[in-house]
């Protein structure tokens, strides 16, 4: 999940926005992935998804796969995608000054974002 970190160091001590890997929570640095889940509906039915999660590529994405599957069941239609942390920060580094809403060449769908069914909110391990 991207957070907020308490960073010391120099220049000076400050808050520093960071990917931190939901499954180790430790700050992901180089490989890692943005992980998530949609909801495979049937016509007319509005899109839902999970919130996106963060995970150092390896042993972490499959123990955040496991944890998101069984948040988030194949049974009921639920799939796992995930994208390099790289290519989605630059995904949404263009899509921060691009409007949606106002593209006449598609459509702005509406999503439900589905938190975590695990009522302690446990880490995967």
């Amino acid at each position: 999940m991207i957070e907020y970190v308490p960073y010391s160091g120099e220049p000076e001590a400050m808050n520093c926005p960071a990917a931190i890997c939901d499954t180790c929570r430790e700050q992901v640095v180089g490989e890692g992935n943005i992980v998530w889940c949609i909801r495979a509906g049937n016509k007319g039915e509005q899109r839902q998804q999970s919130p996106l999660f963060a995970s150092h590529e390896g042993g972490c994405d499959c123990a955040l796969g496991r944890w998101l599957e069984a948040q988030y069941p194949l049974d009921d239609n639920w799939i796992n995608l995930s994208d390099e942390i790289d290519v989605f920060l630059k995904q949404l580094g263009n899509n921060v000054g691009r409007s949606f809403a106002d593209d006449p060449r598609g459509d702005y769908h509406q999503v439900i974002v589905r938190m975590p069914t695990d009522p302690l909110q446990e880490q995967p391990r």
